[in-house]
Order: structure tokens, then sequence, then C-alpha cells
């Protein structure tokens, strides 16, 4: 696709939808207790809820962004929006755990839409301008993500849980139309049908090594995230806190360190500090346990504890994208299907692993788990950058790429 002048207006209707998106699947988090006081079930049972929408998101992933690189994008963005705003809708209705669980794997598995508006957006840029463009989708997706939490919190204590889930349906089924005006068209050349677009992803598993590093790291790093959030309502509604609801989504503002490590990312690897990047963001992770052990002595020990984590999982998500979107500019929808749908496994196995080792053990297994994937990164990201000459050849697969893309 050939480059076009980056417009600031469409870039921010993109990261607002990303952040929709996104967010969508985040509301529950915060929400646990009312969802298991309305519908009469326990808080295990609503906590489950998180999983799910794990679960759904990967099953998306592994569905449907592949597809990004055979159909035409803007009909596809926009079309699976009005199923995730339909399924959100249905959620807001639901009064018992069977609909509960239905519609939240259904909302899951619909909203990945900005699984195929990223790299859609990466193409629509040269390299350095992508660089920065995904850095500020990015920082959408984490304020979806983050501030989810607090907005829902809000809204749940102000009205109830039904209402977060009725208003976010309505403003995406909006923006589903304000994005069919604003998007370009950009229909498909690739010569292949949809049993093909699947085939050929073990083309890519099979030839580029780094992809499943980096993909490794991603689902080891966002794991990791999904401890946090999976734990952060049993931490914070019981002793010595007992917030409530919005007090709970009151935490996502430590997600700003993430808006900023997003941006900040972009910017340095257009500087081509890709090596530099990796190095701290991994090491912020690990670093990030110590002072999250204390999380239900230390209000302020927890805080800084995340500050950590947001800070390196921000920076080493935009850095990974920005590495495995150089393989090969044509299949950038089948790439970021892969390196996600990891990312996203790495999540919902984390989300129950956690969920069981509160329940049975209770948060130090909780950090004990973090911890180990914390070590496994430091290894797996020096390993990867061990390989000789990896980013150059990758910055070469790149030119050659745009000029014979490979299928």
């Amino acid at each position: 696709m050939s480059e076009v002048t980056p417009s600031k207006q469409v870039v921010l209707m993109m990261a607002i939808t990303c952040a929709l998106c996104a967010g969508c699947n985040y509301f529950n988090q915060p929400l646990i207790y009312s969802i298991a006081q309305d519908l009469n079930i326990l808080p295990e049972q609503a906590g489950f809820t998180v999983v799910l929408s794990q679960i759904g998101y990967t099953l998306g992933l592994c569905l449907f962004v592949p597809l990004g690189d055979l159909f035409e994008k803007r009909a596809y963005i926009c079309g699976l929006m009005v199923l995730t705003a339909l399924s959100l809708m249905g959620l807001a209705a639901s009064q018992q755990i069977t609909t509960l669980y239905t519609f939240t794997l259904l909302a899951a598995f619909c909203s990945i839409s900005t699984q195929i508006l990223i790299p859609f957006a990466a193409s629509l840029f040269n390299r350095q301008k992508s660089a920065e463009v995904l850095g500020w989708l990015m920082s959408g997706v984490l304020i979806g993500i983050l501030f989810a939490r607090t907005l829902s919190g809000l809204i749940s204590t102000l009205w109830s849980w039904h209402m977060v889930y009725w208003l976010s349906g309505c403003c995406i089924l909006l923006f589903s139309i304000l994005m069919w005006f604003q998007l370009p068209q950009s229909k498909s050349n690739l010569p292949l049908q949809p049993l093909q677009i699947y085939q050929s992803l073990w083309h890519w598993v099979k030839t580029e090594p780094r992809l499943l590093r980096r993909s490794l790291i991603g689902a080891l790093s966002f794991g990791m995230l999904s401890i946090l959030f999976t734990t952060m309502s049993f931490i914070l509604a019981e002793a010595p806190y007992y917030f409530n609801d919005f007090e709970i989504g009151l935490m996502g503002i430590i997600g700003v360190v993430g808006i900023w490590a997003s941006q900040w990312t972009g910017k340095m690897i257009a500087r081509a500090q890709e090596s530099f990047l990796a190095n701290w963001a991994t090491r912020s992770l690990f670093i990030a346990w110590l002072p999250l052990a204390a999380a239900q002595q230390s209000l302020s020990l927890y805080i800084i504890g995340l500050i950590f984590a947001y800070f390196g999982i921000s920076a080493l998500h935009v850095l990974n994208q920005n590495l495995v979107y150089r393989i090969s500019v044509s299949a950038r929808s089948r790439i970021n299907a892969i390196y996600m749908t990891c990312y996203f496994s790495g999540a919902a196995l984390m989300s129950f692993l956690s969920l069981k080792l509160w329940q049975n053990y209770g948060w130090w297994a909780c950090v004990l788990l973090g911890g180990v994937l914390g070590i496994f990164i430091l290894l797996l990201n020096a390993y990867d950058l061990g390989r000789k000459n990896n980013l150059i050849q990758l910055s070469l697969n790149e030119i050659q790429s745009d000029h014979c893309p490979k299928n």
C-alpha cells in the first residue's frame, strides 16, 4: 500500500476505537462482587468472566484476525465492531449466570477488531511514522484496558453494573459508524482462499523463529499482567483495604505510566534503540514483583509494583509488535494473529492459574508465579537479543517485502 500523509484526526479516531474495543473486555474486573451479589452467585463464579474474556479474545484472534489479510479491511473492522456492540448489550441484559457467561464470551470473541486495525494502520505510514502511530494506538489500547476499570467502577457505583455494558455497547456501535466514514478502503490482492490463509500461518511459524520468540515473550509478559488484573479485586476488596467498585477502578489511573511508556517506546524505536528498550522493559517486569509481594500489607508498595509492571509490559508490547511487523508488510494481519494469539493465550492461562492459586494458597503463590515468569522473560529476551544481526535482517525484510511481498 502506498504511503499517505498522516492525519491526526484519523489517528485519534483509531486510538479511541482501540480504547473502546480493548476496554470492553476489562469492565468486569472491578465488578466481580457487584455481579455476584446481583445474580446471587459466588464471587469466584463471577470472577470466571475474567477468564472467559481472555478465552473468547484468544479464539477471535485465531479465527478472525488472519482473515484481515484477505477481506476489505474497513468493512471487516466495522462489522466486527457492530457484533461486539450487540453482544455487550446482551451482556447488559443478563439476569442469570448462563447468559452472563455466553455474552461475555461472544463480546470478547468479536472485539478483536483492534488487532486488525493496528496492523492496517501500520501499513498506511512509512517506517518512522509507523512506529509513532503504533505508539499512539497502543496508548489507546492501554487507556481502554487500564481506565476501563475506573470507568466501570464509577458507573457501577452511581447506577449499576448493567449500565456499564449498555453504555459501552452504544459507544462502540456509534464509533463503528464513524470509522466507516474515516477509514480508507483497502482491498487485498492476495490470491488466497480463507483455508489457504489459515494454512499459511504455519509458513510464518516454521520460517520465522524470532516471531515465535517475541510471541512467547509477549505471552509471558501479558500473562504476568493478567495475574495482577485477576487478583486486584480480591486484594483491594478484602482486608485491610475494603475498597468499593469505584475505588478499585481508580487503580486504573496508575496506567498513565503505561500510556507514556507506549508513546516513548515508539519514539525510541524510530531512533533504533530496540535493544536498550528490550533490556529495560524486561528488567522492570522482574523488579516489579519485589514491592508487589507486600501488596496485602502496603498500598504504597502495591502501587510502586504496578508502576514497574505497567511500564515494562507497555514498552515491551510496542517493541514486540514493531519487530514482528517488519517481517512482512503483506502478511501483517497473519503475523499479528500469531503474535496476539500467543499473547492472549498467556493471559488466559495465567488468569486461570492465578484464580486457582488465590483460592487455594493466597497471594504469595501468585507472587511466586509472577517472579518465575519474570525470570523466563529475562532469559528469553537475552537469548533473542544475542542472535546476531537479527534487527538488521528484520529491517532488510521490511524493505524487501515492500517491493516483493510474500503470501
